[in-house]
């Protein structure tokens, strides 16, 4: 497994762990406080979601290219998944963002705007995970 291929699968596991974590967080809270999700504190969980799963991925990741140091970690292969892979997510995230500005402006709650936004760029980095794992099993050309 290359280098690229290996932070592909450890991103989307620590993503998918960090998201469905979050979720658990505010169910739990929404079934002790007998309340909605639109009315649990919900700003706190998402934050620290973002800010420990970024700090744990950000730690992972140094540790792999200190481990790599002095050899080659990218070819031109990786460079195309790379690219395909970006864009597929990217396509998600924007229109994620794209949303969540529409919502915004139509003076939305904020927790279904900001809802918008973290599902749909959740989304938008599993879909680029999916397709830069499947390129490198070669299920993509």
């Amino acid at each position: 497994m290359s280098f690229e291929e290996r932070n592909r699968a450890i991103g989307l596991g620590l993503g998918i762990a960090a998201f469905v974590a979050y979720w658990v967080v505010i169910a739990v809270r929404a079934a002790g406080d007998d309340l909605p999700f639109t009315q649990v504190a919900w700003q706190g969980p998402m934050l620290a979601a973002l800010v420990v799963g970024g700090a744990i991925y950000g730690a992972v990741y140094g540790t792999m290219r200190w481990r790599a140091r002095g050899t080659r970690v990218a070819d031109e292969r990786d460079t195309h998944i790379a690219l395909m892979s970006e864009t597929a997510g990217g396509q998600l995230t924007g229109l994620a963002v794209l949303v969540t500005l529409i919502m915004m402006a139509l003076d939305a709650d904020p927790f279904w705007s900001a809802h918008v936004l973290f599902v749909g760029s959740f989304l938008g980095s599993v879909s680029s995970a999916v397709v830069s794992l499947s390129a490198y099993r070669g299920d993509l050309s």
